[in-house]
Parts: C-alpha cells; sequence; structure tokens
C-alpha cells in the first residue's frame, strides 16, 4: 500500500505543480496576499502584517512568513507565490489517507485519496495563492491525533494542540473550533466519554496556547483595541455573526458551489450520503457524515458566505466516496447499487457542471465567456467522452478501471485548463504589460494613482509600488496639485474622466494603453498652488 500511496500522492502533485506559473496572479487574494508576505520583507517586520504600506489587521502570519520566506530566496513570481499551496495540498492529501486509514481499510483511504486529489475545487485552491490548503492539512492533522487519542493513545493530544495551534496561526481559532466541534458531536451521539488523563489535555491546551496565543498577545499589546476590534471582532465573531465586506449570501448558498466543486464526483457524493446513513453505526459512515454535515450547517449559519469555506467538506466527502467503493470491490451489493446510481447521476452532474461554469462567467467575466466559447464546447466535448468511457467500464464490471477514469477526467480538465484556457484569458489580462511600463516611469516619491479600480490588486504587486486607491476626480485632482508628476492607472472609459480634469493642470501623456486597462502620466504645470507632499 505504500507503493501505491507514493504514486497516487506523485501523480497529485503532477496536477497540482504542473504549470504553476503561467498565470498572473489573481485579484483579490492572490496579489494581496503575496504583497503581504513581500512587505515583510521590506518593512523588516514579521509580526505586523502590512499591505501597501500600512498595518493589515486580517490574518495572521504563518502563511505569510513561508511566502515571504521563498520570495527573499528566489525572487517573487507566480511560482514562489503559489508554492506553499500545491506542498499543503499533498500534505493534505496525505492526512486524509491517515484519516481514512482510521475509519475505514487502507484501500478505502488510498481511494479516497484519489477522490480527494481529483475534486475540481481541491485541486483549484491547490494551485492558487491562499492559505485554505494549509489550513484544512493542520485540520486534518488535528482530527487524526484526536481518533488516535480516543483509541487510547493519549499522547496523542498533545499533537493535536500542536496542529490546532498552527492552523490558529495560519487562519485564527476556526482551525481549533471547527475540528472540536465534529469530535464534540461525534462523542455524543455516540455517548462516549473518551479516557483520557487530565495531564494530557493540559498538555495539548499549553502547546497549544504556546504557538497560537503569541502573536495575538504581541499584536495587542502592540497596536491595543484596533487591533482586538479588527481582528478579533471583525474578522473572526463578525465573520459568523454578521457580514464581512459583504461578502453574504442566502441559505443555499453552498449547494451550487458544493456542485461544482465535487466535480466530477457530484452524483457520487449524493450516493454516498444515505450508503453511510445506512451504516452509521460504524464509526466511519457516522464520522463522515457528521463531519460533512456539521461544516456545511456551520457555515450556512453563518453570515458571512465564500466557497472556500466548505473546503473541509471535500476530505470527508472523498473518504465516503472510497469507503463505498472499496466496499463495491469487495463485492457488497449495496455499495455498488449507489456506485450505479453515481454514474447514471454523472450525466446530469456534467450538466450541472457546464450550466454553473457558463451562469458564473457570464455573469462575472461575460467578455472571456465570449472569446473562448468554441473552445469550452471542445472542453465539454471531450469532457462527455471521457466519463462515457468511466461508465461503461463500470457497467462491464470494471469497478477498478472506472474509478480511475472519472479521477482521470480531471486530468483532462486541467490539462485544458492550465495549458490552453487559463493562458488565453490571461492574454486578455492587461495587468503584466500595464504595470511594467508604468513601473519603468516610477521613481520614489511619485504618487501611483488607482483610479476607481480598488479591486485590481495585481496592480500593487506588479508595480512594486505605494499606490493610492482613488475613486473620486477630486481627490486625484487635489494629489497632483502636491506634487510635480503622477501616474494615474484605470479603466479607459472612467480615466477619461480624470485625464480630462488632469489636462486642465498640466501635460497629461499615455503611459499604457489597452481596453481594459490605461495609464497616463501628469507632469504639472502652474496652474495650482504647491503644497505638503501627502503622508
Amino acid at each position: 500500500m505504500t507503493r501505491a500511496l507514493l504514486a497516487v500522492l506523485a501523480a497529485a502533485a503532477v496536477l497540482f505543480f504542473a504549470g504553476l506559473g503561467r498565470t498572473t496572479l489573481f485579484d483579490q487574494d492572490e496579489a494581496k496576499y503575496t504583497q503581504v508576505a513581500r512587505e515583510i520583507l521590506q518593512t523588516r517586520d514579521p509580526i505586523t502584517m502590512h499591505v501597501n504600506g500600512r498595518p493589515w489587521f486580517v490574518h495572521p502570519p504563518l502563511y505569510f512568513w513561508l511566502v515571504a520566506a521563498t520570495g527573499s530566496l528566489a525572487g517573487f513570481s507566480e511560482v514562489t507565490a503559489r508554492l506553499w499551496s500545491p506542498v499543503f495540498a499533498l500534505l493534505g492529501a496525505y492526512a486524509t489517507y491517515l484519516v481514512g486509514r482510521r475509519l475505514f481499510t487502507p484501500r478505502a483511504a488510498l481511494l479516497g485519496v484519489v477522490v480527494l486529489s481529483s475534486m475540481f475545487q481541491y485541486f483549484a485552491q491547490a494551485r492558487l495563492a491562499v492559505f485554505d490548503g494549509m489550513l484544512l492539512a493542520f485540520m486534518l492533522l488535528a482530527f487524526y491525533a484526536f481518533l488516535r487519542a480516543r483509541d487510547g493513545n493519549a499522547a496523542q493530544l498533545g499533537y493535536a494542540g500542536v496542529w490546532a495551534g498552527l492552523g490558529t496561526l495560519t487562519k485564527g481559532p476556526i482551525a481549533l473550533f471547527l475540528p472540536a466541534l465534529v469530535a464534540l458531536a461525534f462523542l455524543l451521539l455516540r455517548r462516549e466519554r473518551p479516557r483520557i488523563p487530565a495531564r494530557a489535555l493540559l498538555a495539548a491546551a499549553a502547546l497549544y496556547a504556546l504557538l497560537a496565543l503569541p502573536w495575538y498577545v504581541i499584536e495587542t499589546v502592540r497596536h491595543g483595541l484596533p487591533f482586538v476590534r479588527t481582528v478579533i471582532g471583525y474578522y473572526t465573531v463578525n465573520r459568523f455573526l454578521g457580514v464581512v465586506e459583504g461578502q453574504s449570501g442566502p441559505w443555499w448558498y453552498y449547494a451550487p458551489v458544493l456542485g461544482l466543486g465535487a466535480f466530477p464526483w457530484t452524483a457520487f457524493v449524493v450516493a454516498a450520503v444515505p450508503y453511510h446513513l445506512r451504516r452509521r453505526r460504524a464509526d466511519g459512515s457516522l464520522l463522515v457524515v457528521l463531519w460533512a454535515a456539521v461544516t456545511l450547517a456551520f457555515y450556512t449559519a453563518a453570515g458571512t458566505k465564500l466557497p472556500n469555506y466548505v473546503l473541509p467538506i471535500y476530505p470527508a466527502a472523498a473518504l465516503a466516496i472510497g469507503g463505498m467503493w472499496d466496499a463495491a470491490l469487495r463485492g457488497e451489493r449495496d455499495a455498488q447499487r449507489a456506485l450505479g446510481w453515481g454514474f447514471a447521476g454523472t450525466v446530469i452532474a456534467l450538466v450541472v457542471f457546464g450550466a454553473e461554469l457558463v451562469i458564473f462567467s457570464r455573469l462575472r467575466y461575460p467578455a472571456y465567456l465570449a472569446a473562448l466559447q468554441q473552445h469550452l464546447v471542445v472542453v465539454g466535448a471531450v469532457l462527455s467522452v471521457w466519463l462515457l468511457l468511466a461508465a461503461l467500464l463500470y457497467a462491464l464490471r470494471r469497478s477498478g478501471a472506472g474509478l480511475v477514469m472519472v479521477a482521470g477526467s480531471t486530468w483532462v480538465v486541467a490539462a485544458f485548463l492550465v495549458f490552453q484556457t487559463l493562458p488565453l484569458i490571461d492574454a486578455r489580462r492587461p495587468i503584466k504589460p500595464v504595470a511594467a511600463a508604468v513601473r519603468g516611469r516610477l521613481a520614489p516619491g511619485v504618487p501611483l494613482v488607482g483610479f476607481r479600480i480598488s479591486d485590481q490588486q495585481t496592480l500593487l504587486f506588479y508595480t512594486n509600488h505605494p499606490v493610492h486607491w482613488l475613486d473620486d476626480v477630486s481627490d486625484v485632482v487635489n494629489l497632483a496639485c502636491r506634487v510635480s508628476r503622477l501616474i494615474v492607472v484605470g479603466r479607459p472609459h472612467e480615466l477619461r474622466e480624470a485625464q480630462s480634469a488632469l489636462a486642465r493642470i498640466g501635460m497629461v501623456t499615455t503611459v499604457a494603453s489597452t481596453d481594459e486597462l490605461s495609464a497616463v502620466e501628469l507632469q504639472r504645470g502652474r496652474a495650482c498652488p504647491r503644497l505638503p507632499v501627502p503622508q
């Protein structure tokens, strides 16, 4: 089984790492998080995170420390920005195997890793410069340590404290709260009271506190109530009780997210739910259902909703499918019937997957959708034939080959996505050439204005220059009146308004011009008085 696991993880590594730097960083999170890491080196302050030269009280620092480390060694690029995500996605896949081996069989755990690594959202998150995969890996390892402690190895609880502490240093107390909530629900349903010595609990709590709390304490001492109100109040408590940064959604918000994110296994996830509910007396079946249900209920109840929040559901769903497929390979009729329903439902899932992509693209990226229509039709046709072949193999009683084919469909999508679709999209994203042109005209003390494009955090990263995010023309003019030169970047149709106002006080020169983004430089004349340069 060790060789098989290494082979699966090696295949997953290719899926996660191949072409990692082929596209520019995306707004907002990828560009902003990488800039935060870069400013650790620029400010020489590893404790207080900064973005655009200002303190940034949003997330703890562990992920940013790692990106800053790779950036200091190899420079900041798309590859060094994203490198840690596939590393921790592989660690999360391995942790899923460890959990699955405790709950089911080694083969079921291995199949679960195959399923997890080929789930669309897990694959996508493994390739983005964000820390959700890192958080998930630590939560899975903490939960694995809990399972071992429950089985009588009390010392393992200390490891749970370590992993939960590292997770908290990655994204906050949710790293402890969510696994603990699942564990507590499981113990209550089992009416079980683990026989863990008090000293083991105290040791776990001490290790957690040693890793998780010092940063919060230091920042509270440094910045006082503004830090506490922002990090603990707004971005932790209010993230659940209220809505952070307008990121709300209806109660059914996560249904389409999971439908898209679990593809090509969506129908199998649906089939696995009644299968494992009927077997809830077994710890494995109860835990995977409980794990997914508690996570979904928690984030559905939260006021703030984002697609990445439900990432912890995918390992549970993958193990549920792995356990079901393992039973089918052993000849269990119920499992075989469930897989049959899964294959039948895959046709529907494929239609839903395509429809969701089209609807999302039409709402958010209509121009990209129009340019890629023919390409997407080819991808859809290839994917349809591939999944039909997988269903045919299963019908011919080649269950193992059918599973490999379903998982392989993600490779088909990945090959098109990484080497064709994203480069086509990237060719229509002007930020790198515009930023390069702007960077050639910038000098210390020359203000750079992002006019009505505060969502374009890539401007800050790719120019590596402080940005004044302004939405009002009068604010741009007031800033221009304080300096001899400035550069303004914006969308062409909106930049014209600022450009015409600036032309009244100096000479305006075009620095870069594209259909999506343009930049102009102002050499100020004598139309307005010289004022102090803003700090």
